[in-house]
C-alpha cells in the first residue's frame, strides 16, 4: 500500500511538472520579472500585519517571480 502511495505521488509530480512545462510558450523578460519580485518583497516587508500573513505573501511573490520567469 505504502509503495503504491509512493508510485501515485511520483506519477503525479511528474504529470504536473511535464504539463507545466509544456504549457510554457516563451521566457519573459528577466528584469521586468526581478523588478516587479523587488517591489513585491518591498511591498510586503512594508505592510503592517502579523508574521504569518507576511509570510503567506512573501510566497505568493515568490510564486509569481517562478511564472514570471518561466513564462506560464
Amino acid at each position: 500500500m505504502r509503495k503504491l502511495a509512493i508510485l501515485a505521488l511520483a506519477g503525479l509530480v511528474l504529470v504536473t511538472a511535464a504539463a507545466s512545462f509544456a504549457a510554457a510558450p516563451a521566457l519573459n523578460n528577466q528584469t521586468d520579472c526581478n523588478t516587479n519580485h523587488m517591489k513585491c518583497r518591498e511591498y510586503t516587508l512594508n505592510v503592517d500585519e502579523p508574521w504569518y500573513k507576511v509570510m503567506v505573501l512573501l510566497t505568493v511573490c515568490d510564486i509569481a517571480f517562478g511564472k514570471c520567469a518561466l513564462g506560464i
